[in-house]
C-alpha cells in the first residue's frame, strides 16, 4: 500500500466539498448549513459582540419594510458585511428597503442642516 501525496489528498478533499455543495449541505462547525449560506467569522464577531451566542453562518432573511411595507430580502452577503465589516450589533436586523433607507438618510441630513442653521442664528444674535 502506498501513501497519498498532498496533491492527491487535496483533490479528494475538494471533490468531497464539491459533492456536499452539490447536495446542498455544507458541514460548518458540526452544523449543517443550507445551500447559499455564508460562513460567519466568529473571531470578528466575538470582538464586537463579546457576550451571547453567535451565528455559524448567514442565510437570506425576509423582512417587511417598516416605511413602505414592501417584502424585502436581507441577503447573506449583506448580513456578513453589516456584522463583520461595518461591525454592527449582532442583534440588529434590516428594517427598511433600499429606497426607504435613502429617503431616511436625506431626511436626517435635512434635519441636521436645519438644526445647525438654527444654532448658528442663535449664536450670532
Amino acid at each position: 500500500m502506498f501513501k497519498k501525496s498532498g496533491l492527491q489528498k487535496r483533490r479528494e478533499i475538494k471533490a468531497a466539498r464539491v459533492e456536499k455543495a452539490r447536495r446542498g449541505v455544507v458541514d460548518v462547525y458540526g452544523v449543517e448549513a443550507p445551500k447559499g449560506s455564508l460562513l460567519a467569522n466568529k473571531v470578528i464577531l466575538r470582538e464586537v459582540n463579546p457576550l451571547g451566542p453567535l451565528p455559524n453562518f448567514y442565510v437570506d432573511r425576509h423582512f417587511e419594510c417598516k416605511d413602505c411595507g414592501s417584502d424585502e430580502v436581507w441577503t447573506a452577503k449583506q448580513q456578513k458585511w453589516w456584522y463583520e465589516m461595518a461591525r454592527g450589533c449582532i442583534s440588529s436586523v434590516a428594517v427598511r428597503c433600499r429606497s426607504c433607507r435613502y429617503k431616511e438618510k436625506l431626511r436626517k441630513a435635512e434635519a441636521r442642516r436645519v438644526h445647525l442653521e438654527g444654532l448658528e442664528k442663535k449664536h450670532n444674535k
